[in-house]
């Protein structure tokens, strides 16, 4: 039975793609524009000064440690859902602004029931607003001691700069011109520096409502270029991604590990997808893939995503940490400034890591839904047959993206029509990985899928 269904498989008419082929880059079949021009405006419409003003009006708040009350977390989550207002009015009422406010029950770092308010704006999708993509920052802040909610607290980088690339992204998506067919929140939650109390809620409000998020980015200490040593990087910014799935059921493990596909989780798909993005929408900038879910021994507001069911989760974070400028009292120490404050802040290098989740956010939401049931034909072969089912929506052509078992990440891509669903290539399942995405009319990339083994 098992020899007679690959029988059947192979014999069934397929795109034949030859190593000479799979070389480099090919252009689609049909007349597709390498990038989407609607991506390619939100990215150049991030603004450096309104980054900067954001920044600096947050810091300006004397603490904004979650417990901080009235006259701190409370006044700047007001002033946050002003800020979200104006854009919304600016886009006619296409983004819909929203206070997420709960009592959040005694726990880790929490002594006493606290009500607790994320700050939430949604960009509806026109085509398909069932499809939601979640971009966050955490606008709580820290001093020293975890617990102190009266000391200054600025948090200009920790995290007022990833509310700010939010924001930021959130101007620029509602002021395009083009609609985006999938729907966007962008979050500024609080609770992160407490236990990732506002980001836990907002996952688990959305899986309770049955809301399908297909990607989540947060972002969290994006601002700075330069490392406690004093060195200076503003080429890149890191995107960890965990290398597993906790609600991945036995059945889909197995037949990961089948195809040898095992390590390709879908966070680190969207962190791949992130890099691709970044590589052709962000002239000059680079992503580095950190195989790892977050920093050692700390979190992120990623994780409640990852582990309650929303797998396609990654954290961005500066390459080069400074130290003395996260989780430390303003203060003076034999001549050297400590403290989060705004001057440390490199709102250049802010702005390209704005023009990243630009770049993600933007084709993803723009982009067709991905192929399904993609699976590789387990035959005793030097070729390699991969099968898909088409997206359910209207595309220009798909591409199978290619990659050396030993290699990080995507090292060739190959382009085949819109109506095929299946190809053969001259690439060894032994030695090569694969993937399939769908590629839309207007240019926009799809999240790709890892094959499995398929089913015999």
């Amino acid at each position: 039975m098992i020899a007679m269904r690959l029988s059947f498989l192979l014999s069934a008419p397929i795109a034949v793609l030859t190593a000479a082929a799979c070389a480099a880059p090919t252009d689609l079949p049909v007349n597709v524009p390498k990038t989407n021009p609607a991506v390619r405006a939100v990215v150049q419409n991030i603004s450096q000064k309104n980054l900067q003003t954001t920044v600096e009006r947050l810091a300006a708040f004397p603490t904004r440690h979650t417990l901080s009350g009235a006259n701190g977390a409370d006044a700047a989550a007001t002033y946050l859902e002003g800020e979200f207002a104006k854009i919304a009015a600016a886009s006619g009422g296409r983004l819909r602004v929203q206070k997420q406010t709960w009592i959040q029950p005694a726990g880790n770092r929490m002594p006493t029931p606290a009500t607790l308010t994320n700050v939430l704006a949604t960009l509806p999708g026109t085509a398909v607003p069932e499809r939601i993509i979640v971009v966050s920052g955490h606008y709580d802040s820290r001093a020293t001691d975890v617990m102190d909610a009266k000391s200054p607290a600025p948090g200009a980088n920790d995290d007022a700069s990833g509310v700010a690339a939010v924001l930021e992204l959130a101007r620029a998506m509602a002021a395009s011109k083009t609609p985006f067919a999938a729907t966007v929140v962008f979050a500024a939650v609080t609770g992160e520096e407490q236990g990732l109390y506002g980001s836990t809620h907002l996952a688990e409000t959305l899986k309770a409502d049955g809301k399908t998020v297909v990607a989540m980015l947060t972002n969290d200490i994006v601002g700075n270029s330069r490392g406690t040593d004093g060195k200076r990087d503003a080429s890149h910014v890191r995107v960890f991604s965990a290398g597993y799935d906790p609600g991945a059921e036995a059945r889909t493990l197995t037949r990961q590990r089948a195809a040898g596909t095992d390590a390709d989780s879908p966070a680190r798909v969207l962190a791949r997808a992130t890099k691709d993005a970044a590589k052709r929408y962000v002239s000059g900038f680079g992503v580095e893939l950190v195989y790892r879910n977050d920093r050692y021994g700390r979190g992120g507001d990623h994780s409640p995503f990852l582990n309650g069911g929303y797998p396609f989760a990654v954290r961005l974070t500066e390459p080069n940490e400074d130290w003395s400028h996260q989780h430390q009292n303003v203060r003076t120490d034999n001549g050297k400034q400590f403290g989060d404050l705004p001057q440390f802040v490199d709102y250049a290098y802010l702005r390209r890591v704005a023009q990243v989740n630009a770049a993600i956010v933007a084709e993803t939401a723009s982009a067709p839904a991905s192929p399904a049931n993609v699976r590789i034909v387990g035959d005793l072969s030097a070729t390699t047959t991969l099968l898909w089912d088409a997206s359910p929506e209207s595309v220009g052509g798909y591409e199978i993206l290619i990659r050396r078992t030993t290699a990080p990440d995507w090292e060739r891509a190959i382009s085949v029509g819109a109506n095929e669903k299946r190809a053969a290539l001259a690439f060894s399942k032994d030695d090569y990985l694969f993937a399939v995405r769908a590629v839309g009319k207007n240019g926009a990339r799809g999240l790709p899928v890892v094959p499995v083994a398929a089913a015999r």
